[in-house]
């Protein structure tokens, strides 16, 4: 199975992503060599990177790189911060959740991990031109985060090896820069804030209290975290929930029990299920 880059990482700034570019080139980090397969579409989580190479004019003979970025999920449009693009993960419609509801096969996580059953991902992507003995190749970053797991993500300065490596400078030319000649920047759009109600998460949320440890990255060693170097928010307070309509939910067919749930009641003589 294909991995990630990097896992349990946030990208801050365009620095970051060059610090990640660098070890790519340095073979530190793995690159993606082909387009991900369904099960690895599925791994797709908050924390998890990847890097990969656009497919050039010669792939027919190189057989490197990959033509486009496919992780089958419905994304809305972009929008642009510090040379970053951003997109949100769309919410299910009526027809997802009925088709989720009624499939005839087992639940799997898959059903769990698409915006059914926890936050929706946030996909960030970087573009850069670099020099490589093969020439000039277009270098690509996605990273995926939610806003309620970015407090509990790792950074590179909490990595010695990513931490202490030197990029050369003008090594990695931002593709958003030479396009448009200037780096676009919104003041408002703040996709990387850090969620101040990140101290009290919901109870069925994967993601640990900040009093628990952190899990470390499945690709490197990192060093203890400093607790005085995390960020500390105060809540401002309760948030008012958004309640679905009635007649809406009342719509929705119930979820399908898991089949092993169903086989030990259909074991019962004479229960409805």
């Amino acid at each position: 199975m294909q991995r990630p880059t990097c896992t349990m990482l946030r990208v801050r700034t365009p620095s970051d992503a060059h610090v990640i570019f660098h070890a790519v080139s340095l073979n530190l980090l793995p690159i993606v060599a082909r387009r991900l397969d369904t099960e690895e579409r599925r791994a797709i989580s908050s924390g998890c990177v990847f890097v990969w190479e656009e497919r050039g004019s010669n792939a027919e003979s190189t057989g490197l790189g990959i033509e486009r970025w496919t992780d089958s999920i419905r994304w809305g449009p972009s929008r642009v911060k510090d040379e970053f693009l951003f997109y949100h993960e769309k919410e299910p419609d009526a027809a997802d959740l009925e088709l989720a509801s009624e499939s005839n096969g087992p639940v799997t996580p898959h059903h769990y991990s698409r915006g059914f059953y926890r936050e929706n991902l946030i996909k960030q992507t970087y573009s850069v031109f670099v020099d490589t003995p093969r020439g000039r190749r277009k270098w690509h970053l996605i990273a995926y985060f939610t806003q309620e797991s970015l407090e509990f993500l790792h950074t590179i300065d909490d990595i010695p090896g990513l931490s202490s490596l030197h990029v050369p400078p003008g090594k990695y030319k931002s593709a958003r820069s030479a396009k448009n000649g200037k780096s676009s920047a919104s003041p408002v759009y703040e996709p990387l804030a850090i969620n101040p109600f990140a101290d009290v998460p919901h109870p069925s949320s994967p993601y640990p209290g900040r009093h628990q440890p952190l899990t470390a990255p499945t690709y490197y060693n990192p060093a203890v975290l400093d607790p005085s170097r995390r960020r500390s928010v105060t809540p401002a307070g309760p948030r008012n929930p958004i309640l679905a309509p009635l007649a809406y939910l009342q719509n929705i067919p119930p979820p399908r029990r898991h089949p092993l749930d169903e086989e030990a009641l259909m074991s019962f003589p004479g229960l409805s299920v």
